[in-house]
């Protein structure tokens, strides 16, 4: 049972090579294009927080999920093309560096809106927002919106349990933030009310008041939880749309591709 929670199921290369919507050879074009545009974003992103952070860059939990999406999308590009260039077969597995891209692509698709809901809530609230640069808007909304579309457009499969991915990486993240206290890391820059070594990553998520940062973890947990719901809806909608459904195997995709 635990290690189906792991199990990646995909029908290779069909699922990877296809849409609902599109010629094969168009969808591995967007694909690639929605690729160089995260990659683009990350090196302006880079450019703009790096001079002023230095290494420090790296602590924030949206430099992690934006690192990760850019590297994320680069390798599933690499598995769009092997699978387009894959002869379409029954009962075919998807090899492991697919399985690895698609694990990778069930944390960044529910954590890129679980970084909107942060931001916009605990770190720059909506209703009294400042002003941030287009690539920290990039990072904290449009992203996720580039996403969402590539997620209605491909072939990709889901299920809640894939959920699984998500919440290990915000483990991660959380245990990352409990060495980032004890060792006293700061951010490279001043707060208000601590020694520059002492500054939390963020000012709301605080272990030195573990009360209010352990409610923050829960809160967090318990929307990642609605958010995975929200997702597997999408997926569903996307696939009934489609008139796919999840017990198709994609050939008819594949048939109209090779068609034309």
């Amino acid at each position: 049972m635990c290690c189906n929670l792991f199990k990646i199921d995909v029908q290779w290369p069909q699922d990877v090579s296809t849409s609902p919507w599109l010629p094969q050879w168009i969808y591995v074009l967007l694909v690639g294009l929605v690729t160089t545009l995260f990659l683009a974003f990350q090196i302006v992103h880079l450019m703009d927080f790096f001079p002023k952070f230095g290494w420090f860059y790296f602590v924030f939990l949206t430099n992690w999920a934006l690192v990760l999406e850019s590297v994320t999308l680069l390798l599933l590009w690499v598995s769009t093309i092997w699978a387009y260039g894959s002869a379409p077969g029954e009962g075919q597995k998807a090899p492991l560096f697919v399985r690895y891209a698609l694990s990778l692509w069930y944390i960044i698709q529910p954590m890129s809106l679980v970084v909107v809901i942060l931001y916009w809530t605990v770190v720059n609230q909506f209703w009294d927002p400042y002003a941030i640069e287009f690539s920290s808007l990039w990072a904290h909304l449009l992203n996720w919106m580039v996403l969402i579309v590539h997620l209605f457009v491909s072939n990709l499969p889901w299920s809640f349990k894939n959920g699984i991915w998500a919440f290990m990486f915000s483990a991660v993240y959380v245990i990352w933030t409990i060495i980032h206290y004890f060792l006293e890391i700061g951010k490279g820059i001043p707060c208000d009310d601590y020694e520059i070594e002492k500054c939390p990553i963020y000012n709301t998520f605080d272990w030195n008041k573990p009360g209010q940062t352990i409610g923050i973890c829960v809160g967090a947990s318990v929307a990642l939880l609605v958010v995975l719901g929200l997702y597997t809806g999408l997926f569903r909608c996307r696939d009934a749309c489609s008139g796919r459904g999840r017990t198709s195997t994609g050939e008819k995709d594949v048939e109209a591709a090779a068609a034309s």
